[in-house]
Order: C-alpha cells, then structure tokens, then sequence
C-alpha cells in the first residue's frame, strides 16, 4: 500500500493504492474534503492487514489532521481527529501497537 499527495489542478488530495501480491490497484481518492490542500500522509498496518492513514489537511483558516482506515478490503470516510484550533498541526505520524491499538502523533 503507498499513499501520497497529488494535485488535482485545483487542491492537492490525499490518495492510496495497494498491490495485492498479483495485480497493482488503482488509485484511490481517500479524503473528500476541498476545502484546502491536504499533505504529508503516513500509513501504519496492524498485524491484520488493517491500515489508518494519517496526514494534515488546511481547512482554509489553519491546518487540521485527519485520518481514513482500510478494513483490509476498503477505505472508510476520511474523519478530522485534532480538534484543537488553537494553531495550525503539522507533520503527523501513525503507529500500531502488537494488540492493534493505533496511536497518532503530530
């Protein structure tokens, strides 16, 4: 699985893809939100083959971190995680833990 950042021409996007051991995917929109760019997306895999991809995204005022998880077969819906709007966030990172517990740090 790789994920990455990419313009649209209008907004830069948070994107993924995966190679199943025998056929690559095709790229795949992770986060729906234009209202600013999104950058810097980090990816970690539990033990399951499950995934959370984390990565800081403007929302036109300062810069948020948001996160989607794959299940193992799809992504989910792109959900804000920092709430905190005191500044702008930055840089994030995604671990998993060996009970598959996710922490993220930015």
């Amino acid at each position: 699985m790789a994920v990455w950042y990419q313009s649209d021409g209008t907004v830069y996007n948070i994107y993924a893809n995966r190679f199943d051991g025998t056929n690559p995917g095709a790229a795949e929109l992770i986060e729906a939100d234009n209202a600013g760019d999104a950058f810097k997306p980090q990816i970690a895999f539990d033990s399951s083959g499950n995934a959370i991809a984390v990565w800081y995204q403007s929302d036109g005022t300062r810069n948020n971190i948001w996160a989607n998880r794959f299940n193992g077969t799809s992504w989910g819906t792109a959900e804000l995680i920092e709430t905190d709007n005191a500044g702008g966030a930055y840089l994030p990172q995604i671990a998993f833990d060996s009970s598959g517990n996710a922490t993220a740090v930015w």
